[in-house]
């Protein structure tokens, strides 16, 4: 199924008005550090990024209204029969309150997402594969956040 970008209209709202954006890398496994990847790394390409596009990126100490922040998984799997799973996973999340009842609050709700990634590869190709999906699942958020902004 392709998924189109006309399909996440209501979830590109959320993405309005922002103050910013914090990036936040889920903990890697220790299979995925064993794939070279790191934690610092792909944040650090993912707010380089965001800067790129111009969106404003925020640092861990800022937390403008609804502290919204993407979220990046990265799940590697061990490796059989020559292969390794990745799974790359890009969200946005932020503080959401219910419009029946204001003054109930959630800590965090995901408002966006792109559309996850897995593949297998080699495990030659494991750093690659992170990358070049991270880098899709960016472009789609940073179009998606110049269409409301």
């Amino acid at each position: 199924m392709k998924l189109q970008a006309s399909s996440f209209a209501t979830d590109r709202q959320s993405l309005r008005d922002l103050d910013g954006v914090r990036v936040s890398i889920e903990p890697l496994t220790a299979e995925a550090g064993r794939r070279g990847l790191d934690g610092d790394q792909l944040r650090r390409a993912a707010e380089d990024r965001l800067r790129a596009a111009r969106i404003t990126v925020l640092g861990t100490g800022d937390f403008p209204v609804g502290d919204p922040f993407l979220r990046i998984r990265v799940d590697v799997s061990a490796e059989s029969h020559g292969v390794v799973a990745c799974a790359v996973a890009v969200d946005f999340v932020q503080m959401v309150f219910m419009r029946r009842n204001p003054a109930v609050t959630f800590n965090r709700a995901q408002t966006w997402a792109a559309p996850a990634t897995v593949e297998l590869v080699e495990p030659v190709g494991v750093q690659a594969a992170v990358t070049t999906a991270l880098d899709r699942a960016l472009a789609r958020f940073v179009s998606d956040y110049r269409a409301v902004n």
